[in-house]
C-alpha cells in the first residue's frame, strides 16, 4: 500500500497528551517530584505549548508524516551508541526439516532473497494488512541495497541504485567477498546448486587474523567507527573500492564457523557472535552457522523488525522447500558463461588502522563480557490458556514483566513497548507505556503487603492493569500516544529559542529512560528474537507468545538477566493462579492442594528434541510430583490451623515458591 493512499499520522491534542502523560508518569516518581513536574507541565500548556502545537499542525499539513524525519534523527542517526549491541535486532529461525550443508543453506537463502527483491521492485507484492486493514509499505524501499554510514556528529543511510547493487556480500573467516549472479532462471533448484558451488569454493578458506578484521570495526561506538572508517578509506584507493562494493551490496551473508546449540548460544550467535563476519551497518545480514542453523540481523534506522518479518517468512519457507528438493540433473545446470562468480575484497592496512582494529576488538570483547543474555522457554501455558482467562495475552505478559521487575528491584520501571503505527502514511512506532497507576497498585499488592488484600482483590487489580494496557496500546496504534507527540513538541523549537523548563525536568526525562525496552513478535518461524538494552541500567526484553508456550530473550549489562527470567516464570504462574482461583472459596483451593498428591495431569510437556539445559543457570526449576506431594500436605496442615479468612492470605505469601514447585500441575487445566 503506497503511503499516499493512507491517512496521515495525526497530531494529538495538547491537553489529551498532557493528561495521558500525567497518568503514566505519576507511579514512577515520588509525590514531591511529580508535583514539581506537574507545575511545569501546567505552565507549559499555558505558555509555550500552544505555539509549538500550532507548528506541529502546520508541519503535518506540509509533510506526508510530520514525525518521520525527526524520529529517524532522534532515535537512530544522532544515537552514538553501538548499533551491534544497542540498536540492531536479530532473529534465529527454526530448524530445517532436513539437515542442509552450510553452503547449500546459504545458497537457498540467497536465491530466495534475490527473488523477493525482484518481486518487490516489480511491484508484484500484495500490500501488507492486519485483519484486513492496509499497512504502509514505505519501509520496503530501504530493505535492500542500503547501508548506514557513521558521521562525525550524526549518521546517515545511503541507498544504492540497482545498477550498482546487484551483487551480494559474503563474509567468511574474517574475509569479505562479492558474489555476482546472472539472471535467475525458472529452475530454482538449479539456481541454488550453482550458487552453492561458488560458496563451497571458499568454505575451507584459512581464517584471517582477528587483528585484520574490518567487520568488527562496525560494532564500536559510532564516533569510534567514524574515525576508523575515515582511516580505512584514506589508507589506499583499494580500500575505498572494496568498501564501496561491500556497502553497496544488496545484502550480506555471513558464513559463520560457530555452531550454536542451546537457546542462549543461538541468541548470542545471532546477536553478535565474534564480530568478525559481520558488517552491522548493512541493511540486513543473513547468518548461516556451521551446524545448519540460520538467522537474521537487521539494521534498524530505516526499517522495523515487523517489516523484515515478511521477507523472513519467505526465506524460511523457501529454505524448507529446498531442503526437501532433489539435486538437479547435470543437464539442468547452466553453462559456464551463465555461472555466478565470487571475488575476494582486498584491504590494505597501516599502523593507525591496525590500532583502530585492536581497540575495536577490546571494546567488543569487553562489551560481550559485560553483558548477560538469558533466555526463558516457559512451556506451562501460552496464548490459548491466557485467552481462556478472558484477558489480552500481550498485556498479560507485559504485567508479568512488571511484577518480575518489581520483585527483583522493588520499584516499577519506565517501560517501553513498541506499538505499530504503520496504518498511517510512513508510520513506524509509538511507545505504549506499560506502567500505570493500576499496574503499580497491583505490584505493591502482590509484593509489599500481600496480607492486606484478598486473592479476589489482587485478581481484580490485575485485570484492571491488563485492560488498561490493552486500551493504551490500541490508543497508540491509532496515533494517540504520548511520546512521539512530546518529541515533536521539543523538535518544533526554533534554533536559539528558549527551552521550557519542562523539557529538562527530572520526571519528564526520567519517565522516558526505558529501563525495560520490550517488544513482541510471535511467528512460528522463529526460534530466537532479541536485541540489547537501550539504556545502561536497563533490560532489552524480546518475547514471543505461542499457543502453548511463552519465550523471552533478556539482555542487560549484568543486572541479573537470568534472575529476571526466574522472576518472570514465577510471575506467570502466580498470575494464572490469581485469574483461575480468585472466584474460589478457601476450602476449594485447599482441595486443589490436597489433590496434588495424585496429579491429574503431568508436568509441562517434554520437548520432542533432546532436552538441553535451561537458560536459567542451565537448570530446570520444576520439581517432580512425588517430591512436591509432602510439601503440599505440610502446606495444607498449616492452613488448617489458620482462621478461614486468613487462608488465602497465607497462600498468597507463599505463592511464588509454592506455585513454582507444585501448582504448575496441581491447578485445573484450562486446555
Amino acid at each position: 500500500m503506497t503511503s499516499t493512499s493512507l491517512p496521515k499520522l495525526p497530531v494529538p491534542e495538547l491537553q489529551d497528551t498532557a493528561a495521558r502523560f500525567v497518568e503514566a508518569a505519576r507511579p514512577l516518581f515520588s509525590a514531591e517530584e511529580f508535583e514539581t513536574c506537574l507545575v511545569k507541565l501546567n505552565d507549559f500548556i499555558e505558555t509555550q505549548g500552544p505555539t509549538l502545537q500550532m507548528r506541529l499542525k502546520e508541519r503535518s499539513e506540509q509533510h506526508e508524516n510530520w514525525l518521520e524525519e525527526w524520529w529517524n534523527e532522534y532515535a537512530y542517526f544522532m544515537n552514538r551508541a553501538s548499533t551491534c549491541f544497542n540498536v540492531n535486532y536479530f532473529f534465529g529461525f527454526r530448524d530445517t526439516p532436513q539437515q542442509m550443508s552450510q553452503s547449500r543453506l546459504a545458497a537457498a537463502l540467497i536465491e530466495s532473497a534475490v527473488r523477493f527483491r525482484n518481486q518487490l521492485e516489480a511491484g508484484s507484492m500484495k500490500p501488507d494488512n492486519i485483519r484486513g486493514k492496509p499497512m504502509c509499505m514505505h519501509q520496503y524501499q530501504y530493505m535492500f541495497a542500503t547501508c548506514r554510514h557513521p558521521g562525525k556528529e550524526r549518521d546517515w543511510t545511503e541507498i544504492y541504485p540497482r545498477r550498482e547493487s546487484s551483487h551480494i556480500a559474503i563474509a567468511h573467516q574474517g574475509h569479505f567477498y562479492v558474489l555476482r549472479l546472472p539472471a535467475l532462471g525458472e529452475n530454482r533448484n538449479a539456481a541454488i546448486a550453482q550458487i552453492e558451488r561458488q560458496l563451497q569454493s571458499i568454505i575451507n578458506t584459512k581464517q584471517l587474523p582477528r587483528t585484520k578484521s574490518i567487520g568488527i570495526l562496525t560494532s564500536t561506538l559510532r564516533d569510534d567507527w567514524y574515525a576508523a572508517r575515515e582511516c580505512l578509506l584514506q589508507v589506499s584507493p583499494t580500500n575505498a573500492a572494496s568498501l564501496r562494493l561491500l556497502e553497496s551490496s544488496a545484502f550480506l551473508v555471513s558464513l559463520e564457523s560457530s555452531a550454536p546449540v542451546t537457546h542462549k548460544e543461538f541468541s548470542l550467535a545471532c546477536h553478535c557472535d565474534n564480530g568478525m563476519n559481520r558488517y552491522f551497518d548493512k541493511n540486513f545480514q543473513l547468518l548461516v552457522f556451521a551446524n545448519g542453523r540460520y538467522g537474521f540481523n537487521g539494521e534498524h534506522s530505516l526499517t522495523d523488525a515487523t517489516t523484515d518479518m515478511r521477507l523472513c517468512n519467505v526465506l524460511v519457507h523457501d529454505v524448507e522447500a529446498a531442503a526437501k528438493a532433489p539435486a538437479p540433473c547435470a543437464n539442468e545446470l547452466p553453462t559456464a558463461s551463465e555461472q555466478p562468480y565470487i571475488e575476494l575484497l582486498e584491504f590494505e592496512f597501516n599502523d593507525e588502522l591496525l590500532e583502530h582494529i585492536e581497540r575495536a576488538i577490546a571494546y567488543f570483547d569487553a562489551t560481550v563480557n559485560g553483558h548477560e543474555l538469558a533466555t526463558l522457554v516457559f512451556d506451562s501455558f501460552g496464548k490459548d490458556q491466557i485467552k481462556q482467562m478472558k484477558v489480552s495475552p500481550d498485556a498479560f505478559v507485559q504485567m508479568a514483566m512488571q511484577l518480575a521487575y518489581y520483585r527483583q528491584f522493588g520499584h516499577v520501571p519506565p517501560t517501553y513497548e513498541s506499538a505499530s503505527t504503520k496504518s498511517f502514511a510512513r508510520g513506524r512506532t509509538e511507545t505504549s507505556r506499560s506502567v500505570s497507576v493500576h499496574s503499580a497498585a497491583w505490584c505493591r499488592a502482590m509484593v509489599d503487603h500481600p496480607e492486606t488484600t484478598s486473592l479476589h482483590s489482587k485478581a481484580e487489580l490485575l485485570r484492571n492493569s491488563i485492560a488498561h494496557q490493552s486500551q493504551f496500546t490500541a490508543q497508540c496504534a491509532r496515533g494517540s500516544g504520548i511520546d512521539r507527540h512530546l518529541l515533536g513538541l521539543e523538535y518544533a523549537l526554533h534554533s536559539g529559542e528558549s527551552r521550557h523548563a519542562l523539557f529538562s525536568d527530572k520526571v519528564f526525562t526520567g519517565s522516558r529512560h526505558w529501563k525495560m525496552s520490550t517488544s513482541q513478535i510471535s511467528d512460528p518461524i522463529l526460534a530466537a528474537y532479541g536485541w540489547g538494552e537501550v539504556v545502561d541500567d536497563g533490560f532489552g526484553i524480546a518475547y514471543r507468545i505461542e499457543n502453548n508456550a511463552l519465550h523471552f530473550n533478556v539482555v542487560s549489562q549484568c543486572l541479573g538477566s537470568a534472575r529476571l527470567c526466574q522472576y518472570l516464570s514465577d510471575a506467570l504462574m502466580d498470575m494464572r493462579f490469581l485469574l483461575t482461583n480468585a472466584h474460589k472459596q478457601p476450602h476449594e483451593i485447599k482441595a486443589e492442594l490436597l489433590s496434588s498428591s495424585s496429579p491429574r495431569r503431568p508436568l509441562s510437556p517434554q520437548p520432542a528434541t533432546p532436552a538441553e539445559p535451561s537458560p536459567l543457570s542451565e537448570e530446570r526449576f520444576r520439581v517432580p510430583a512425588a517430591e512436591t506431594a509432602p510439601v503440599a500436605h505440610a502446606m495444607v496442615d498449616e492452613l488448617d490451623r489458620l482462621p478461614s479468612n486468613e487462608v488465602i492470605c497465607a497462600l498468597e505469601m507463599r505463592l511464588s515458591r509454592f506455585v513454582k514447585e507444585s501448582l504448575s500441575w496441581a491447578l485445573p487445566s484450562a486446555s
